[in-house]
């Protein structure tokens, strides 16, 4: 792929146990990098993810590099600080074993109604997505058509999985988009929070997608979000952590 770098690291039967990309990106967001990489756990504490992490800084060199990992550990943190970077952005990823536990009983607010996702109705959804992020941290401003191809653009989008919650006089209040394994965004309006409608949404999901024989349902949540607490309480497992940092 044009602008990407990789490496690699093997065993001494050959079989791959690290790998690292860098990702130079083009105009207009040029001299920026993005330094990917992922090691075995079996023979992490070797070494062998600080040479990856120096040699994806050096493939990056002179560009800004942000560097990308989907397990955050206590020694990537401490190997990450060593080389002067700093996180910028943490997720947690959660998981719901559907193969093993029904989704709790939680009932959805009196009056409320659902409506699976049309194309019709993306504007709708859109906008509940807007009141319920835009005052987020991070928040990225995205137009409708950003948004609904971020959330629809995949093989994977279900839309029978992807509900809005209308209520009768206050009209809509949440959503829930998904795709094939994963709750992607729950959203709920802010003069509705503190009512039990995000955790209804969410174990309507689990309940379609156990129907339809799914095994898990994953979710991941920025750590500085409340709602980590929630997914716990709804049986939820935490599986780890994903970060962002960059050099200050």
């Amino acid at each position: 792929m044009d602008g990407v770098l990789t490496t690699a690291a093997r065993d001494p039967q050959g079989t791959v146990v690290a790998a690292a990309s860098v990702r130079h990106q083009p105009p207009p967001a040029g001299g920026r990098a993005t330094a990917t990489g992922l090691v075995d756990p079996a023979v992490r504490g070797r070494g062998v993810g600080s040479h990856l992490l120096d040699w994806a800084l050096t493939a990056a060199a002179p560009a800004e590099v942000t560097v990308e990992t989907e397990s955050l550990t206590p020694a990537a943190e401490r190997l990450f600080a060593s080389r002067g970077l700093r996180q910028v952005f943490a997720k947690d990823v959660f998981r719901f074993d559907l193969g093993v536990a029904e989704p709790p009983e939680v009932p959805f607010p009196g009056g409320v109604m659902l409506a699976e996702w049309s194309r019709d109705a993306a504007g709708r959804f859109f906008a509940v997505y807007s009141a319920a992020f835009r005052d987020r941290p991070g928040f990225p401003g995205w137009s409708e058509r950003q948004w609904v191809d971020w959330l629809t653009d995949d093989e994977e989008f279900r839309p029978d999985w992807t509900l809005l919650a209308t209520d009768g006089q206050a009209g809509d209040v949440g959503f829930i988009g998904c795709a094939e394994g994963w709750v992607v965004q729950v959203g709920v309006r802010p003069d509705w929070r503190g009512r039990g409608l995000g955790a209804a949404l969410v174990v309507e999901a689990l309940t379609r997608m156990r129907a339809a024989g799914a095994r898990e349902a994953l979710l991941d949540v920025n750590v500085n979000n409340p709602a980590g607490a929630l997914y716990r309480r709804l049986g939820f497992t935490p599986l780890g952590r994903r970060a962002r940092y960059a050099a200050p």
